[in-house]
């Protein structure tokens, strides 16, 4: 039976394998970069070089160097560089038009951002290609194009830019904000006409390098070919700050042996390394360039109890087998696909595999440890950027300015990997409060002494007057309320989207905190209760989606495309109003069995969120049974956070309900 069901498989992998194995870059040949405009209106092809390492694909597939060359150079031109900086990538040098990049007052007008929008879209189907780690390294004209990029494209798998010698130029940061061209650009124009606002995406490393006595490109900004420039310092804190640096400019640190000064932000993800080169680079220049590329190796995957679980999912099933069978053959750094170990995927594999199929196997995770006392010094991070959010003049206009969104992390010193997170939203009605009410910095403090990495977040108030999807303003208008509660009720939408940006930043900064994400909580008193159930019930697309990016470009710094699940809330004296409201805009249902359990604390006597409130929760609950707990505080008003049920503070409660419902390790 068994000899049976493998004759089965085999044929069917052998009809299908087209679609269990996707296309391999293998050369020029596999990519189309093929643009029309003015100058080419019947098209024209970018001549495009390619070349990929020797060496055996790595599972996650190569990272990719994009190279941009200088005025006048070609893509080929472009190798030696690449091969200097970048190891086992593969390298892709495109020959721009007129072999020149688009910018300002150069010759060529080709749509060069759109080329290499295209260029990442192709790339990012293959095989052999690591998407999440697409980068792009320019010189001279080509640093230009490299700038241009970094405001422009969006695409999330753009990790890392380095620009040589150029430094960002006026027409594309002026009047406080990046820009780009709206359509041709034209170097009798105003800023060449570099005139549409751009956010460029959260989240990049970018390296500038420049020498203070370059001729060709001024260390100290003023006209040069074709072009105005910043100062070199000056363009780089402005890249920083949009990259969430907060405060002025840093001083840059001397390396008299390197002969170059470092300017650094934000640990080192945005940097400029001001060297004497003139118009090209030193040994020193390109080695800073190397290690700021470089990758860290990759994790070992986690330990299953058993080797045919090969997607990790619990379960040797079909997902497993197909795995296998796609790399059916392999002879040359297998992995876990050569289940006996004998450095080749074939026949005994596949019967290893149908030996356990079906059989359970989990992986064992290694449970975060806390404290039951306070246990650990803090170290309080301040001001951290974790996104930016539009603010109108008046509900939804069309003048708005971008507000940076800012949290406080407070993070457990000396206490190792692998920590529960948790999120903490203040309260004040939608109208007040901030980031560093005393009752959230109490929280984080007490919480991150015993283990949690903690992050208290500010989000845009009724003041700011954020952007809020029409559908919600129409579910609202019918309504006869007074003013104050409809302006309450349209600001719980940007507060909302702004939490649950917050959240997706926690998760893609887990490794620098050392976080555990399978163990994220999210909690606050008052408006930030009702926050924290708002975004801990609701699905992935809700309080995002319902905007597009052209009502709200701020949208792109916000992680898109990073998941999060909340584990457990904490409802300090909130309610479920933001998902009601939602539901009735939308015609949705939000509260199901999936949602994370829920710890309750109100006051009988609460005069500003009734504690009718709670219990209504408590039915929710109660009929999609999943876990949760009422702490009724008898008598107790709004916002008691001193008040204890039988000698039992609050926190104390909130802790002993977080580690039974995530199983934590308690020391």
């Amino acid at each position: 039976m068994t000899q049976r069901f493998l004759w089965l498989v085999l044929v069917f992998w052998a009809g299908t394998g087209a679609a269990i194995r996707a296309q391999s870059l293998g050369g020029p040949g596999d990519l189309s970069l093929v643009q029309s405009w003015p100058q080419e209106p019947d098209g024209w092809s970018y001549p495009v070089a390619v070349s990929i390492p020797s060496v055996a694909v790595p599972a996650q597939g190569f990272p990719v160097g994009i190279l941009l060359h200088g005025n006048g150079g070609n893509g080929p031109s472009m190798f030696s560089l690449g091969n200097d900086l970048l190891t086992d990538h593969i390298l892709v040098a495109p020959t721009g038009y007129l072999n020149s990049w688009n910018l300002c007052g150069e010759n060529s007008e080709a749509p060069d951002i759109a080329m290499l929008t295209e260029l990442v879209g192709q790339l990012s189907g293959f095989d052999n290609v690591d998407a999440s780690h697409i980068r792009l390294i320019g010189f001279s004209n080509g640093a230009g194009l490299v700038n241009q990029a970094f405001i422009e494209l969006d695409d999330l798998g753009i990790d890392a830019l380095v620009a040589f010698v150029s430094q960002m130029n006026e027409p594309q940061y002026h009047e406080g904000e990046f820009h780009r061209p709206s359509g041709t650009t034209d170097a009798p124009q105003p800023y060449c006409g570099y005139n549409e606002v751009a956010v460029p995406v959260l989240g990049r490393r970018y390296l500038s390098i420049c020498n203070d006595n370059d001729p060709v490109i001024p260390y100290g900004g003023g006209p040069a070919v074709g072009n105005v420039f910043l100062p070199a310092e000056v363009a780089i804190h402005q890249v920083a700050v949009q990259q969430g640096h907060v405060g002025p400019p840093v001083t840059g640190v001397s390396d008299d042996a390197a002969e170059v000064t470092v300017f650094s932000y934000l640990d080192g993800d945005v940097v400029l390394v001001r060297g004497g080169a003139g118009h090209g680079t030193s040994e020193a220049q390109l080695e800073w360039a190397t290690e700021f590329l470089a990758l860290d190796a990759p994790e070992d995957p986690p330990v299953t109890d058993c080797p045919g679980d090969l997607d990790l999912d619990g379960l040797v099933s079909v997902g497993d087998l197909l795995m296998l069978l796609g790399e059916f053959g392999c002879t040359v750094d297998c992995g876990p696909p050569d289940i006996n170990g004998d450095g080749l995927v074939g026949v005994s594999d596949v019967l290893a595999m149908l030996n356990v199929f079906g059989t359970p196997c989990l992986a064992v995770p290694e449970v975060p440890e806390v404290m039951e006392a306070a246990t650990y010094a803090v170290d309080v991070e301040s001001g951290i950027v974790y996104a930016e959010g539009l603010s109108h003049d008046t509900l939804n206009s069309a003048t708005a300015t971008a507000m940076p969104l800012l949290l406080d992390a407070y993070v457990p010193e000396n206490a190792g990997p692998n920590r529960p997170a948790m999120v903490l939203i203040h309260g004040g009605g939608f109208f007040g409060g901030s980031r560093t009410a005393l009752s959230m910095v109490n929280l984080a403090q007490y919480f991150a002494s015993r283990g949690w990495v903690v992050f208290s977040i500010d989000y845009r108030l009724a003041s700011d007057m954020g952007t809020v999807p029409q559908a919600w303003v129409d579910s609202l208008s019918g309504l006869s309320v007074e003013l104050g509660l409809l302006n309450q009720s349209l600001a719980i939408y940007p507060a909302h989207r702004d939490a649950k940006a917050a959240l997706r930043w926690v998760v893609s900064h887990a490794e620098d905190y050392e976080i555990n994400t399978d163990y994220l909580t999210v909690g606050g008193g008052s408006a930030g209760a009702i926050t924290s159930i708002g975004v801990g019930v609701t699905e992935s697309e809700d309080f995002t989606e319902e905007l597009t990016v052209d009502e709200d470009p701020t949208l792109l710094t916000t992680h898109l495309g990073v998941d999060f699940e909340v584990q457990t809330i904490l409802d300090f004296w909130g309610s479920r109003i933001s998902v009601s409201i939602l539901e009735g805009s939308y015609g949705v249902e939000r509260f199901d069995p999936s949602d994370p359990p829920l710890c309750i604390f109100h006051g009988t006597e609460d005069p500003t969120v009734l504690y009718f409130n709670a219990l209504v929760l408590q039915a929710t609950y109660e009929n999609t049974g999943v876990p949760y707990v009422l702490h009724t505080l008898e008598g107790a008003g709004h916002g008691p956070w001193g008040a204890n049920i039988d000698g039992v503070g609050l926190p104390a409660l909130a802790f002993n309900f977080m580690v039974a419902q995530q199983a934590l390790t308690v020391q």
